[in-house]
């Protein structure tokens, strides 16, 4: 991913909260013949440096994860910028987050490790709807998914966020996403522009 050096993040406690904020991840990765994509909410894993998920066992993919390379892509909020917000003549443009992590995908198979996932996974986002989870599934449905670790090898941070617009501008552009209704996008720049 090519950053430009005023929108790159270097910030490991911001970089690590935004994976944590933003868990809904693209998981890439190439082949002989095409790139598989998968889609799946990942945890970041700051002890091993790692991150954790899982993917259904009869996913054809998994023949292509284990033991290879892999990027995995979190994205933030993002929007259109219209020029019209600008005080001077600009281009219109789009604002956006996002963290590239490359690393190597190792496949787990084991129902003790899916488990341990799929039990911290329920409830991490249970607990942001205020209940928690009666885990009275049957163990036998556990077998029906295989667990993946992808060790973190690299992090490029992307937030491109009108740092190179005036602070005028900047005001500009987060009161016209308010007033669009893209107020996470707007408290992203207030908090990146530390306005």
């Amino acid at each position: 991913m090519h950053i430009p050096s005023h929108y790159e993040i270097k910030d490991q406690a911001v970089i690590c909260a935004f994976m944590q904020h933003h868990p809904f991840a693209l998981l890439v990765c190439a082949t002989e013949s095409f790139p598989v994509i998968n889609h799946i909410p990942l945890l970041y894993d700051a002890e091993q440096n790692c991150l954790w998920g899982h993917l259904a066992k009869n996913n054809p993919d998994l023949k292509h994860l284990n033991n290879s390379s892999v990027t995995v892509v979190f994205s933030g909020e993002h929007g259109y910028i219209s020029p019209d917000w600008y005080q001077k003549s600009g281009v219109p443009t789009w604002n956006y987050q996002t963290v590239h992590v490359q690393g190597i995908c190792q496949i787990d198979a084991s129902v003790t490790t899916v488990k341990k996932i799929v039990d911290e996974m329920s409830a991490l986002h249970q607990a942001s709807l205020g209940s928690t989870w009666a885990d009275d599934y049957k163990p036998a449905m556990l077998s029906a998914i295989e667990a993946i670790k992808i060790d973190i090898h690299n992090i490029d941070c992307q937030f491109k966020l009108s740092q190179d617009r005036s602070a005028a501008d900047q005001q500009n552009v987060i009161k016209a996403l308010q007033e669009n209704g893209q107020t996470e996008l707007a408290h992203a720049m207030k908090q990146t522009l530390k306005l």
